[in-house]
């Protein structure tokens, strides 16, 4: 480990560290949550949260603790995974239909991967694997998928931080990863069978982006016992496929939506 102190947040850094607390949590969260969260002192937290709330970026819900707001929303339907998002989602909704299982799309973020997108078998679900959610790379399926299509600097430096196991499936131990890794290169897909929970399983296949490289993945959740896993290669295979195929084409907007904008605009 380094001597060299850490450095010191700047005034962004700190309203960023703040912002991040409720990703960690993904729940509203009060003052002193944000504040053990985001690493603050409680003064400099109050402050930051009152700006926040100011600018419209928090709000507070009935019971009095904060939650992000929809402007964070319409800052993220921006973003590129946000686009990606808009053209997968018909091919997902077609493999949600086809399967009648949950489906999701998810990229890497950092050491983790996020779900930016998920259907569901059950509307009542409230696991981590929902839209925001987050695990470490080499707990799920799609995680695995990601994982496998980064650089070798990239793996040596995941490697060194700590492998959080959930079940006595789940791939932690350093040589047994890598060897996963190399087999998902080699068939294009990965089967996660109770890695996350003895009762599921989950298979998911790479996306491939318009540079050519693997920047998502699309994944589905089985229930163990209920599917033969195998059977569900095939489903997620063929909308990757899709989804990587849609990345390359022209978006076509819809007539109706060209007629609105050109009214909107005063042009006809």
């Amino acid at each position: 480990m380094s001597d060299l102190a850490e450095p010191k947040l700047t005034a962004a850094g700190r309203v960023l560290a703040l912002l991040d607390a409720f990703t960690k949590a993904g729940s509203p969260l009060s003052l002193s949550e944000i504040s053990r969260q985001a690493d603050l002192t409680l003064t400099t937290t109050h402050r930051l949260v009152k700006e926040v709330v100011q600018w419209g970026g928090l709000e507070l819900d009935e019971s009095g603790r904060y939650r992000l707001s929809s402007k964070i929303l319409g800052l993220a339907s921006t973003s590129q995974a946000m686009g990606l998002r808009e053209r997968a989602l018909p091919h997902l909704m077609e493999l949600h239909y086809r399967t009648g299982m949950s489906v999701h799309l998810t990229v890497r973020d950092k050491y983790e991967v996020m779900y930016v997108e998920a259907l569901r078998a059950h509307p009542n679900y409230t696991g981590r694997n929902k839209i925001g959610g987050h695990f470490q790379l080499h707990v799920a399926a799609s995680g695995l998928v990601l994982l496998a299509h980064e650089s070798e600097d990239f793996l040596e430096e995941y490697l060194q931080r700590p492998l959080k196991r959930y079940t006595e499936h789940t791939i932690a131990d350093p040589g047994h990863l890598r060897s996963t890794l190399e087999k998902i290169q080699q068939q294009g897909y990965f089967v996660a069978h109770q890695c996350v929970s003895p009762s599921a399983g989950g298979v998911a296949a790479p996306i491939v982006g318009l540079d050519g490289e693997v920047r998502a993945a699309v994944g589905l959740t089985y229930e163990v016992n209920q599917v033969t896993p195998t059977s569900l290669v095939d489903f997620v295979r063929v909308c990757a496929t899709r989804i990587s195929r849609a990345l390359k084409e022209k978006p076509q907007l819809d007539p109706r939506t060209v007629d609105f904008n050109r009214r909107h605009a005063g042009m006809s």
